[in-house]
C-alpha cells in the first residue's frame, strides 16, 4: 500500500499523505469498492488525474470511514457528509488530505520544479520577496493554502501577504495574512523527497 503516513498534526485534526505509483487499474484491481467512483473518473480522460481523485479517496476511507460522501459547495471547497471540515491537495505523485472534526481546515502540495519561476512576476506583492526557487515555491504554496481556506472570499494573489518565515529548507512555519480582512495567521511547511506541502487551520 503506498500510503505514507496518516497523522495528528493538532488536536482533532489529521493529515494523511498518499504516495500515487499504481496506475488505475491496479488501484482498481487491489481496491476494489473503488470502482464505485467509475462514473466520477470517468469524466476524466487523464490517468493521472484518475489516479488522485482515487488515492484522494482511499485516503478519506482510510482516516474517516467507510460510508462518508465527499462534495463540493458552490465555491468549489470540499466537503464530507458528516459534518467533518476536509482540505484536499494533489500534484505528480503524491495525493494530501487533511480533516478536523470542528475547525476550518486546508492543504496544499506540489512537486518541486522550475515551474514557479514563470508565474513568480504575478505571484509575489511589491512587500514581498522571494529569490530561489524554495522561496518562490513556498510563497506559492502558502497562497495556494490560504485560498482554500478562505474559499468562499476568492481572494486573488495580491489579497494574501507572506510576512516571515520561521524555519530552513526542510520545513516550519509562515506568517502570513489574508488581506481582505487584516487576518494573521500561521501556515505550517514541510519539504520532502521533492514535493511542499502546507495546511493551515481556521
Amino acid at each position: 500500500m503506498p500510503l505514507i503516513s496518516i497523522e495528528s498534526v493538532m488536536p482533532g485534526i489529521r493529515l494523511g499523505l498518499w504516495k500515487i505509483d499504481e496506475t488505475v487499474g491496479m488501484l482498481l484491481d487491489d481496491y476494489p469498492f473503488l470502482h464505485c467512483y467509475d462514473n466520477e473518473i470517468g469524466r476524466y480522460s487523464s490517468d493521472r488525474r484518475r489516479c488522485e481523485v482515487l488515492a484522494v479517496r482511499m485516503l478519506i476511507r482510510l482516516m474517516v470511514g467507510e460510508n462518508v460522501v465527499l462534495s463540493h459547495d458552490t465555491d468549489c471547497k470540499p466537503y464530507l457528509d458528516n459534518g467533518m471540515h476536509i482540505g484536499i491537495s494533489h500534484t505528480r505523485g503524491l495525493a494530501a488530505v487533511i480533516v478536523s472534526s470542528d475547525r476550518v481546515v486546508s492543504v496544499d502540495v506540489e512537486y518541486v520544479s522550475e515551474r514557479v519561476g514563470r508565474v513568480a512576476s504575478r505571484l509575489l506583492r511589491s512587500d514581498e520577496r522571494a529569490d530561489t526557487l524554495h522561496e518562490k515555491l513556498l510563497h506559492w504554496c502558502v497562497k495556494e493554502t490560504l485560498y482554500k481556506l478562505y474559499s468562499s472570499e476568492h481572494l486573488a494573489l495580491s489579497d494574501m501577504r507572506v510576512l516571515s518565515v520561521y524555519g530552513n529548507d526542510a520545513g516550519g512555519h509562515v506568517s502570513a495574512k489574508n488581506v481582505q480582512r487584516d487576518d494573521t495567521l500561521n501556515v505550517v511547511y514541510r519539504v520532502s523527497d521533492g514535493y511542499m506541502l502546507t495546511y493551515a487551520v481556521l
